[in-house]
């Protein structure tokens, strides 16, 4: 019968043999150096991008700006290319308000309806489609 323990034994030997031997000849610092260098630099990708789209932000605020103010300043004599959009500015606008107005009705209704006490409720608040008014 073989004798498994000495086996083990020798096979253990010779695997911490090969560790020390790998340990010492550096292979493990210069993996590690490797790995810790490229951590670093996946590290400082992700802060650089981090940083640049903070920056694009940042420009799209300021462009954003510029436009209001372009707007509030030419907003009656737009032309060329900008006449096209502050009418198109100006169909977003209507649509916002007419969109307040339906808002103010609806809560108008709710808090109407939180003290009626009768068999149906009345209609205080009426229903305007958008798009509908839109095509007249």
């Amino acid at each position: 019968m073989a004798d498994y323990k000495s086996m083990i034994k020798g096979t253990i030997s010779a695997v911490g043999k090969k560790a020390k031997e790998y340990v010492e000849s550096g292979a493990l610092k210069d993996a590690y150096d490797r790995s810790s260098t490229t951590a670093m630099c996946y590290a400082n990708i992700a802060k650089l991008n981090l940083q640049i789209n903070g920056e694009l932000e940042e420009q799209k605020k300021v462009f954003t700006e510029i436009g209001r103010q372009y707007y509030d300043q030419n907003r009656d004599c737009a032309e060329g290319k900008f006449a096209v959009l502050f009418q198109e500015l100006q169909a977003i606008d209507d649509r916002i308000e007419i969109m307040r107005t339906e808002l103010e009705a609806a809560k108008a209704a709710v808090e109407a309806s939180k003290g009626y006490k009768g068999g149906s409720y009345p209609q205080i608040a009426y229903y305007v489609d958008v798009e509908d008014n839109e095509n007249e």
